[in-house]
Protein backbone atom coordinates (compact mmCIF):
# COMPACT_ATOMS: atom_id res chain seq x y z
CA UNK A 1 0.00 0.00 0.00
CA UNK A 2 1.32 2.71 -0.91
CA UNK A 3 0.10 6.35 1.01
CA UNK A 4 0.84 9.87 -0.15
CA UNK A 5 0.71 12.25 2.86
CA UNK A 6 -1.04 15.46 3.55
CA UNK A 7 1.96 17.65 5.15
CA UNK A 8 -0.68 20.29 6.67
CA UNK A 9 -2.64 17.98 8.55
CA UNK A 10 -2.11 15.69 11.61
CA UNK A 11 -4.50 14.18 14.03
CA UNK A 12 -3.59 12.49 17.21
CA UNK A 13 -0.27 13.27 15.99
CA UNK A 14 -0.38 10.50 13.47
CA UNK A 15 -0.13 11.17 10.13
CA UNK A 16 -2.96 11.48 7.51
CA UNK A 17 -2.77 10.25 3.81
CA UNK A 18 -4.83 12.52 1.21
CA UNK A 19 -3.83 9.58 -1.02
CA UNK A 20 -3.86 5.49 -0.92
CA UNK A 21 -2.89 3.36 -3.23
CA UNK A 22 -3.57 -0.53 -3.26
CA UNK A 23 -2.39 -3.07 -5.80
CA UNK A 24 -4.03 -6.08 -5.75
CA UNK A 25 -3.34 -9.41 -7.96
CA UNK A 26 -5.59 -11.68 -8.86
CA UNK A 27 -4.82 -15.19 -9.92
CA UNK A 28 -5.43 -17.36 -12.95
CA UNK A 29 -7.60 -19.91 -11.20
CA UNK A 30 -9.43 -16.87 -9.09
CA UNK A 31 -10.14 -15.28 -12.46
CA UNK A 32 -11.62 -17.96 -14.13
CA UNK A 33 -13.64 -18.93 -11.63
CA UNK A 34 -14.95 -15.78 -10.95
CA UNK A 35 -16.09 -15.77 -14.40
CA UNK A 36 -17.97 -18.54 -14.38
CA UNK A 37 -19.80 -17.61 -11.24
CA UNK A 38 -21.04 -14.26 -13.20
CA UNK A 39 -22.63 -16.37 -16.25
CA UNK A 40 -25.59 -16.67 -13.53
CA UNK A 41 -25.71 -13.07 -13.03
CA UNK A 42 -25.14 -12.51 -16.76
CA UNK A 43 -28.11 -14.58 -17.68
CA UNK A 44 -30.22 -12.79 -15.37
CA UNK A 45 -29.35 -9.49 -16.71
CA UNK A 46 -30.11 -10.26 -20.02
CA UNK A 47 -33.30 -11.97 -19.37
CA UNK A 48 -34.55 -8.91 -17.05
CA UNK A 49 -33.32 -6.29 -19.74
CA UNK A 50 -35.28 -8.50 -22.84
CA UNK A 51 -38.67 -8.22 -20.05
CA UNK A 52 -37.81 -4.72 -19.07
CA UNK A 53 -38.07 -4.10 -23.10
CA UNK A 54 -40.98 -6.40 -23.24
CA UNK A 55 -42.65 -4.09 -20.73
CA UNK A 56 -41.60 -0.60 -21.70
CA UNK A 57 -43.50 -0.93 -25.22
CA UNK A 58 -46.35 -1.72 -23.63
CA UNK A 59 -46.57 1.17 -21.23
CA UNK A 60 -45.30 3.03 -24.77
CA UNK A 61 -48.31 1.55 -26.27
CA UNK A 62 -50.98 2.44 -23.66
CA UNK A 63 -49.61 6.01 -23.25
CA UNK A 64 -50.15 6.58 -27.09
CA UNK A 65 -53.86 5.38 -26.87
CA UNK A 66 -54.38 7.27 -23.66
CA UNK A 67 -53.33 10.67 -25.33
CA UNK A 68 -54.98 9.74 -28.85
CA UNK A 69 -58.59 9.28 -26.70
CA UNK A 70 -57.59 12.40 -24.69
CA UNK A 71 -57.31 14.53 -27.59
CA UNK A 72 -60.02 13.89 -29.64
CA UNK A 73 -62.20 14.40 -25.81
CA UNK A 74 -60.12 17.60 -24.23
CA UNK A 75 -61.80 21.26 -24.73
CA UNK A 76 -60.18 24.53 -24.26
CA UNK A 77 -62.15 26.30 -21.35
CA UNK A 78 -61.92 29.85 -19.77
CA UNK A 79 -60.37 30.28 -16.75
CA UNK A 80 -62.70 32.80 -15.04
CA UNK A 81 -65.69 30.81 -14.06
CA UNK A 82 -66.15 27.01 -13.55
CA UNK A 83 -69.24 25.41 -15.36
CA UNK A 84 -71.04 22.54 -14.08
CA UNK A 85 -71.66 21.14 -17.55
CA UNK A 86 -67.84 20.54 -17.93
CA UNK A 87 -67.76 18.26 -14.58
CA UNK A 88 -65.81 14.87 -14.82
CA UNK A 89 -64.64 15.98 -18.43
CA UNK A 90 -61.06 16.25 -19.71
CA UNK A 91 -60.56 19.96 -19.70
CA UNK A 92 -57.72 22.61 -21.43
CA UNK A 93 -56.60 25.20 -19.11
CA UNK A 94 -54.58 28.50 -19.40
CA UNK A 95 -53.49 31.32 -17.38
CA UNK A 96 -51.34 32.58 -14.44
CA UNK A 97 -51.13 30.60 -11.18
CA UNK A 98 -51.01 32.75 -8.52
CA UNK A 99 -51.58 32.67 -3.86
CA UNK A 100 -51.83 35.32 -1.44
CA UNK A 101 -49.68 32.92 0.80
CA UNK A 102 -46.31 34.24 2.74
CA UNK A 103 -43.84 30.79 2.52
CA UNK A 104 -41.62 31.28 5.25
CA UNK A 105 -38.31 29.31 6.39
CA UNK A 106 -38.99 28.45 10.55
CA UNK A 107 -35.37 27.93 11.26
CA UNK A 108 -33.99 31.15 9.99
CA UNK A 109 -37.14 33.84 9.83
CA UNK A 110 -36.62 33.85 5.92
CA UNK A 111 -40.22 34.68 3.81
CA UNK A 112 -41.13 35.10 0.78
CA UNK A 113 -44.72 36.79 -0.08
CA UNK A 114 -47.04 35.92 -2.95
CA UNK A 115 -44.95 32.48 -3.30
CA UNK A 116 -46.12 29.47 -4.65
CA UNK A 117 -43.04 27.44 -3.62
CA UNK A 118 -40.02 28.06 -1.47
CA UNK A 119 -36.98 25.77 -1.60
CA UNK A 120 -34.18 26.02 1.34
CA UNK A 121 -30.58 24.05 -0.43
CA UNK A 122 -28.62 23.19 2.29
CA UNK A 123 -24.94 21.88 1.93
CA UNK A 124 -22.38 20.80 3.89
CA UNK A 125 -18.59 20.82 3.36
CA UNK A 126 -17.49 17.05 3.96
CA UNK A 127 -14.47 15.15 2.55
CA UNK A 128 -14.91 13.22 -0.66
CA UNK A 129 -13.61 9.80 -1.93
CA UNK A 130 -12.82 9.33 -5.46
CA UNK A 131 -11.46 5.78 -6.34
CA UNK A 132 -9.46 5.05 -10.04
CA UNK A 133 -8.67 1.63 -11.38
CA UNK A 134 -6.30 0.54 -13.67
CA UNK A 135 -5.89 -3.31 -14.48
CA UNK A 136 -2.32 -4.61 -16.12
CA UNK A 137 -3.06 -7.99 -17.51
CA UNK A 138 0.01 -10.22 -17.10
CA UNK A 139 1.51 -13.43 -18.80
CA UNK A 140 -0.15 -16.85 -17.63
CA UNK A 141 -3.63 -14.95 -16.90
CA UNK A 142 -3.35 -13.39 -13.53
CA UNK A 143 -4.33 -9.75 -13.16
CA UNK A 144 -2.86 -6.78 -11.41
CA UNK A 145 -4.96 -4.34 -10.73
CA UNK A 146 -4.00 -0.87 -8.68
CA UNK A 147 -6.35 1.37 -6.96
CA UNK A 148 -6.15 5.07 -6.10
CA UNK A 149 -8.27 6.78 -3.50
CA UNK A 150 -8.17 10.19 -2.87
CA UNK A 151 -9.41 12.79 -0.84
CA UNK A 152 -10.44 16.40 -0.84
CA UNK A 153 -13.35 18.63 0.53
CA UNK A 154 -16.36 19.81 -1.20
CA UNK A 155 -19.76 20.85 -0.62
CA UNK A 156 -22.55 18.68 -0.54
CA UNK A 157 -26.19 18.63 -0.19
CA UNK A 158 -26.10 14.76 1.36
CA UNK A 159 -23.95 13.52 4.18
CA UNK A 160 -21.02 11.41 2.79
CA UNK A 161 -20.76 8.59 4.62
CA UNK A 162 -17.19 8.56 6.27
CA UNK A 163 -16.74 5.52 7.89
CA UNK A 164 -16.93 3.68 4.37
CA UNK A 165 -14.03 5.41 2.73
CA UNK A 166 -10.86 3.11 2.39
CA UNK A 167 -8.67 5.51 4.25
CA UNK A 168 -10.86 7.36 6.63
CA UNK A 169 -8.80 8.21 9.62
CA UNK A 170 -8.11 11.63 9.23
CA UNK A 171 -11.46 11.97 7.45
CA UNK A 172 -14.16 11.97 9.18
CA UNK A 173 -17.43 13.59 8.56
CA UNK A 174 -19.92 14.40 10.63
CA UNK A 175 -23.09 11.60 11.09
CA UNK A 176 -25.94 14.36 10.32
CA UNK A 177 -26.76 17.95 9.07
CA UNK A 178 -28.07 20.11 11.31
CA UNK A 179 -30.04 22.12 8.78
CA UNK A 180 -31.14 20.26 5.67
CA UNK A 181 -32.98 21.25 2.82
CA UNK A 182 -36.51 21.14 2.46
CA UNK A 183 -39.43 22.52 0.23
CA UNK A 184 -42.56 24.47 1.42
CA UNK A 185 -45.91 24.34 -0.76
CA UNK A 186 -48.54 27.25 -0.76
CA UNK A 187 -51.68 26.31 0.61
CA UNK A 188 -53.74 28.10 -2.06
CA UNK A 189 -53.25 28.37 -5.38
CA UNK A 190 -55.61 29.49 -8.38
CA UNK A 191 -55.87 29.17 -11.81
CA UNK A 192 -58.52 31.73 -12.31
CA UNK A 193 -61.71 30.57 -10.59
CA UNK A 194 -60.06 26.79 -10.41
CA UNK A 195 -57.80 25.92 -7.04
CA UNK A 196 -54.80 23.80 -8.33
CA UNK A 197 -53.63 20.61 -5.73
CA UNK A 198 -50.12 20.71 -4.12
CA UNK A 199 -49.49 17.70 -6.37
CA UNK A 200 -50.00 20.08 -9.77
CA UNK A 201 -47.67 23.18 -7.97
CA UNK A 202 -45.06 20.94 -7.02
CA UNK A 203 -44.43 20.46 -11.00
CA UNK A 204 -43.82 23.99 -11.80
CA UNK A 205 -40.56 24.34 -11.92
CA UNK A 206 -39.73 28.20 -12.94
CA UNK A 207 -37.33 27.93 -10.06
CA UNK A 208 -35.40 31.47 -9.68
CA UNK A 209 -33.10 32.31 -6.52
CA UNK A 210 -34.14 34.61 -3.56
CA UNK A 211 -31.51 35.94 -1.78
CA UNK A 212 -31.44 36.60 1.37
CA UNK A 213 -32.96 40.73 3.21
CA UNK A 214 -29.99 43.00 4.14
CA UNK A 215 -31.23 43.93 7.60
CA UNK A 216 -30.03 42.41 10.66
CA UNK A 217 -32.31 39.12 10.78
CA UNK A 218 -33.31 38.36 15.04
CA UNK A 219 -34.61 34.96 14.09
CA UNK A 220 -31.14 33.19 13.06
CA UNK A 221 -29.84 30.77 15.44
CA UNK A 222 -26.90 30.84 17.38
CA UNK A 223 -23.67 30.29 15.39
CA UNK A 224 -25.82 31.37 11.83
CA UNK A 225 -24.79 34.93 9.88
CA UNK A 226 -25.69 36.04 6.79
CA UNK A 227 -23.06 35.23 3.63
CA UNK A 228 -23.59 36.27 0.43
CA UNK A 229 -27.31 35.72 -1.08
CA UNK A 230 -27.95 33.50 1.99
CA UNK A 231 -26.30 31.76 5.57
CA UNK A 232 -23.71 30.28 6.92
CA UNK A 233 -23.06 28.19 9.47
CA UNK A 234 -19.38 28.30 11.08
CA UNK A 235 -16.63 30.28 11.91
CA UNK A 236 -15.22 32.27 8.73
CA UNK A 237 -16.60 31.47 5.40
CA UNK A 238 -13.66 32.63 3.59
CA UNK A 239 -11.76 29.24 4.53
CA UNK A 240 -14.40 26.64 5.34
CA UNK A 241 -14.15 23.39 7.67
CA UNK A 242 -15.66 20.08 7.68
CA UNK A 243 -18.80 20.39 8.76
CA UNK A 244 -19.88 24.32 8.16
CA UNK A 245 -23.54 24.59 6.19
CA UNK A 246 -24.23 26.87 3.84
CA UNK A 247 -28.46 27.98 2.88
CA UNK A 248 -29.48 29.50 0.22
CA UNK A 249 -33.27 29.87 -1.44
CA UNK A 250 -34.81 29.54 -4.39
CA UNK A 251 -38.25 30.22 -5.24
CA UNK A 252 -41.25 29.70 -7.47
CA UNK A 253 -43.27 33.20 -8.08
CA UNK A 254 -46.89 33.27 -9.47
CA UNK A 255 -46.64 32.22 -13.71
CA UNK A 256 -48.49 31.36 -16.67
CA UNK A 257 -49.44 27.57 -16.86
CA UNK A 258 -51.52 25.59 -18.87
CA UNK A 259 -53.11 22.42 -17.77
CA UNK A 260 -54.57 19.82 -19.37
CA UNK A 261 -56.98 17.18 -16.72
CA UNK A 262 -60.19 16.57 -15.46
CA UNK A 263 -62.50 18.86 -14.00
CA UNK A 264 -63.91 18.11 -10.09
CA UNK A 265 -65.73 19.68 -7.77
CA UNK A 266 -63.35 23.46 -8.72
CA UNK A 267 -60.56 21.75 -9.00
CA UNK A 268 -58.35 19.53 -11.18
CA UNK A 269 -57.35 15.77 -11.04
CA UNK A 270 -55.87 13.21 -13.66
CA UNK A 271 -58.33 11.91 -16.60
CA UNK A 272 -58.45 8.56 -16.55
CA UNK A 273 -59.41 6.98 -20.28
CA UNK A 274 -61.29 4.37 -21.64
CA UNK A 275 -57.89 2.25 -22.29
CA UNK A 276 -57.20 2.91 -18.55
CA UNK A 277 -54.59 5.59 -19.14
CA UNK A 278 -53.98 8.81 -17.49
CA UNK A 279 -54.04 12.12 -18.71
CA UNK A 280 -52.77 15.02 -16.47
CA UNK A 281 -50.65 17.24 -18.40
CA UNK A 282 -49.27 20.32 -16.85
CA UNK A 283 -46.44 23.30 -18.73
CA UNK A 284 -45.34 26.51 -17.90
CA UNK A 285 -46.46 28.91 -20.40
CA UNK A 286 -49.75 29.38 -22.00
CA UNK A 287 -50.37 27.21 -25.25
CA UNK A 288 -53.61 25.41 -27.30
CA UNK A 289 -54.69 21.53 -26.84
CA UNK A 290 -52.65 20.44 -30.26
CA UNK A 291 -49.59 21.89 -28.52
CA UNK A 292 -49.47 19.95 -25.33
CA UNK A 293 -50.82 16.75 -26.96
CA UNK A 294 -48.08 16.78 -29.13
CA UNK A 295 -45.73 17.87 -26.27
CA UNK A 296 -47.07 14.87 -24.66
CA UNK A 297 -46.64 12.85 -27.88
CA UNK A 298 -42.76 13.73 -28.04
CA UNK A 299 -41.71 12.97 -24.17
CA UNK A 300 -43.54 9.26 -24.52
CA UNK A 301 -41.20 8.80 -27.38
CA UNK A 302 -38.51 10.09 -25.69
CA UNK A 303 -38.59 8.08 -22.47
CA UNK A 304 -39.79 4.89 -24.78
CA UNK A 305 -36.30 5.02 -26.79
CA UNK A 306 -34.44 6.20 -23.11
CA UNK A 307 -35.13 2.65 -21.85
CA UNK A 308 -34.88 0.93 -25.04
CA UNK A 309 -31.22 1.95 -25.05
CA UNK A 310 -31.06 1.26 -21.28
CA UNK A 311 -32.28 -2.17 -22.13
CA UNK A 312 -30.22 -2.68 -24.99
CA UNK A 313 -26.85 -1.39 -22.60
CA UNK A 314 -27.76 -4.10 -19.87
CA UNK A 315 -28.34 -7.10 -22.74
CA UNK A 316 -25.10 -6.17 -23.34
CA UNK A 317 -23.38 -6.58 -20.35
CA UNK A 318 -25.34 -9.42 -19.60
CA UNK A 319 -24.02 -11.60 -23.09
CA UNK A 320 -20.55 -10.02 -22.05
CA UNK A 321 -20.67 -11.65 -18.70
CA UNK A 322 -21.72 -14.88 -20.48
CA UNK A 323 -19.41 -14.74 -22.85
CA UNK A 324 -16.18 -13.74 -20.24
CA UNK A 325 -15.08 -16.73 -19.30
CA UNK A 326 -13.41 -17.09 -23.62
CA UNK A 327 -11.48 -13.78 -22.87
CA UNK A 328 -10.82 -14.93 -19.40
CA UNK A 329 -9.40 -18.60 -20.91
CA UNK A 330 -7.49 -16.46 -23.73
CA UNK A 331 -5.50 -14.05 -21.25
CA UNK A 332 -2.86 -16.97 -20.68
CA UNK A 333 -1.45 -15.05 -23.36
CA UNK A 334 -2.44 -11.22 -22.78
CA UNK A 335 -2.46 -10.44 -26.55
CA UNK A 336 -4.24 -13.17 -27.19
CA UNK A 337 -6.72 -12.36 -24.40
CA UNK A 338 -7.20 -8.78 -26.01
CA UNK A 339 -8.13 -9.98 -29.51
CA UNK A 340 -10.57 -12.31 -27.77
CA UNK A 341 -12.09 -9.20 -25.69
CA UNK A 342 -12.82 -7.44 -28.58
CA UNK A 343 -14.30 -10.16 -30.13
CA UNK A 344 -16.33 -10.75 -27.20
CA UNK A 345 -17.24 -7.19 -27.22
CA UNK A 346 -18.58 -7.21 -31.03
CA UNK A 347 -20.59 -10.11 -30.36
CA UNK A 348 -22.22 -9.08 -26.92
CA UNK A 349 -23.20 -5.71 -29.19
CA UNK A 350 -24.74 -8.13 -32.02
CA UNK A 351 -26.20 -10.23 -29.88
CA UNK A 352 -28.20 -7.41 -27.66
CA UNK A 353 -29.39 -5.04 -30.65
CA UNK A 354 -30.79 -8.08 -32.56
CA UNK A 355 -32.49 -9.58 -29.84
CA UNK A 356 -33.67 -6.58 -28.07
CA UNK A 357 -35.68 -5.86 -31.39
CA UNK A 358 -36.84 -9.32 -31.69
CA UNK A 359 -38.35 -8.33 -28.37
CA UNK A 360 -40.15 -4.99 -28.96
CA UNK A 361 -41.08 -6.92 -32.74
CA UNK A 362 -42.81 -9.54 -30.16
CA UNK A 363 -43.90 -7.08 -27.96
CA UNK A 364 -45.91 -4.87 -30.70
CA UNK A 365 -47.47 -8.25 -31.87
CA UNK A 366 -48.59 -8.88 -28.48
CA UNK A 367 -49.82 -5.29 -27.51
CA UNK A 368 -50.94 -3.74 -31.11
CA UNK A 369 -51.43 -6.70 -32.95
CA UNK A 370 -53.08 -4.73 -36.21
CA UNK A 371 -50.78 -2.03 -36.24
CA UNK A 372 -48.33 -4.57 -36.05
CA UNK A 373 -49.37 -6.65 -39.05
CA UNK A 374 -50.56 -3.67 -40.94
CA UNK A 375 -46.83 -2.61 -40.63
CA UNK A 376 -44.85 -5.73 -41.26
CA UNK A 377 -47.04 -6.34 -44.40
CA UNK A 378 -46.76 -2.81 -45.93
CA UNK A 379 -43.06 -3.45 -44.96
CA UNK A 380 -43.07 -6.53 -46.36
CA UNK A 381 -44.68 -5.18 -50.04
CA UNK A 382 -42.22 -2.04 -50.02
CA UNK A 383 -39.49 -4.88 -50.06
CA UNK A 384 -41.18 -6.78 -52.50
CA UNK A 385 -42.80 -4.55 -55.33
CA UNK A 386 -41.44 -0.58 -54.80
CA UNK A 387 -42.54 0.10 -58.18
CA UNK A 388 -46.17 -0.87 -56.93
CA UNK A 389 -46.43 1.03 -54.66
CA UNK A 390 -45.25 4.00 -56.54
CA UNK A 391 -48.05 4.23 -58.60
CA UNK A 392 -50.87 2.65 -56.29
CA UNK A 393 -51.10 3.91 -52.73
CA UNK A 394 -53.56 2.59 -50.89
CA UNK A 395 -55.03 5.76 -48.36
CA UNK A 396 -56.11 3.08 -45.52
CA UNK A 397 -53.03 1.21 -45.27
CA UNK A 398 -51.10 4.78 -45.27
CA UNK A 399 -53.10 5.95 -42.37
CA UNK A 400 -52.53 2.79 -40.64
CA UNK A 401 -48.55 2.85 -40.99
CA UNK A 402 -48.84 6.39 -40.41
CA UNK A 403 -50.11 5.72 -36.28
CA UNK A 404 -47.83 2.80 -36.29
CA UNK A 405 -44.74 4.97 -37.29
CA UNK A 406 -45.62 7.50 -34.71
CA UNK A 407 -45.64 4.72 -32.33
CA UNK A 408 -42.25 2.84 -33.01
CA UNK A 409 -40.45 6.35 -33.34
Amino acid sequence: RLRVKNNSKMADEEEVFDEVTEETTEGYGSRLSNSFSGICFGLLLFFGSGVTLFWNEGVAAKRYVALKQGSKLAMEVKNNVVLPENEGKLVVISGTATTEDTLSDPDFGFQSDKTLQLHRVAEMYQWAEKKTKKSVKKTGGSKTTITTYSYNKKWSPVVINSDKFQESYGHDNPDVMKYESSTWTAAKVTLGAFNLPSSEVSRINTWTNKPVPDSNNTALPSGVKPYGTGYYFGENPSSPQVGDIKITYSVVLPTDITVVAQQKEGTIAPFVTKNGGSIDLLKTGVYGKDFMFDAAKNENKAATWLIRIIGICVMYCGVSMVLDPIVVLSDVLPFLGNIAEIGVSLISWVVAIITSFVVIAVAWVFYRPIVAIVLFAVSGAVLAVPFFLKKKGSKSVSGELTESTELLV
